[in-house]
């Protein structure tokens, strides 16, 4: 159960991460610099209406690709920052993709900063993740491979024919 909620906490970190970078893609830091007062809180309220909107969007379409590769993290006990960030931009350059593939003629998409954007996106998303849930990766703790325990198996019974000769004579007469 704890992991189900490790996983859980882990992915909805990493969808905010995600949609906080792509929002600031938007309005950025220097926009936000620039206000004071009244401006400013305006501004920073629809900075988190948008990231909340963004957020729930990502997790629509990253989580089942995203429970696919935490599913194998977990059994393998990947507990690298490294694997989690790589992850990350793998699955942000699937979006990146299917983004590039869904559009018609005119690719709007296909540019330095979108592209810069999406891998920031999935780099920062894959460290959120391992930051809250990654580094603990795997079902049991403790170091060290699973092992199974074997199977039990009873006593066989001993049956006649299995009874050994003793000197030369049948163990029993026919």
């Amino acid at each position: 159960m704890r992991t189900a909620l490790r996983i859980l906490f882990g992915l909805v970190a990493a969808c905010f991460a995600a949609a906080l970078v792509k929002v600031l893609h938007v309005i950025t830091p220097t926009e936000l610099f620039g206000l004071a007062g009244d401006a400013l809180t305006t501004r920073l309220f629809r900075l988190g209406e948008l990231v909340l909107l963004t957020a729930t969007h990502q997790a629509l379409f990253v989580v089942p690709l995203a429970l696919i590769a935490i599913t194998v993290a977990e059994i393998n006990r990947w507990r690298g920052w490294f694997v989690y960030a790589l992850l990350g931009v793998v699955m942000a350059a699937a979006g990146f993709y299917l983004q590039f593939a869904s559009e018609g003629e005119l690719k709007t998409i296909v540019n330095q900063y979108a592209a810069r954007a999406y891998a920031l996106e999935g780099l920062l998303a894959g460290l959120a993740y391992w930051l809250v849930a990654g580094r603990y990766a795997g079902w049991r703790r403790g170091g060290g491979l699973v092992k199974a325990k074997p199977y039990p198996v009873g006593t066989p019974r001993l049956r006649v024919s299995d009874i050994a000769e003793t000197e030369g004579k049948p163990a029993h007469k026919s």
